[in-house]
């Protein structure tokens, strides 16, 4: 069953963050995670979101395990932890349609 992981931070500056984004996207493709989308708060630019999608719970694991270990990604996440204020994820599973 597909996995989704929704992100939603808070940064000292919504520019920061998006060039940030532009960088981890490359690696996430890299490790070929599959993000859905990112999203700016429409109220605060500085509140951002992203969805990504994966084909279950290994496949979760399996993709963090490998970015943890990608140096590029251990670099980009110490400089994110600099600009980010607060981060909150959330497990979803797709809702199954009763019989």
């Amino acid at each position: 069953m597909a996995l989704y992981m929704l992100y939603r931070s808070n940064s000292k500056s919504g520019k920061e963050m998006d060039d940030l984004r532009e960088k981890f996207q490359k690696i996430y493709d890299k490790h070929h995670v599959d993000i859905v989308g990112f999203w700016v708060n429409a109220e605060n630019e500085n509140e951002v979101y992203y969805l990504s999608k994966y084909r279950d719970e290994n496949d979760y694991k399996m993709k963090v395990e490998s970015l943890r270990n990608d140096e590029e990604y251990v670099q980009l996440s110490k400089r994110l932890q600099e600009v980010r204020t607060s981060i909150e994820s959330t497990k979803l599973l797709p809702m199954m349609a009763e019989a």
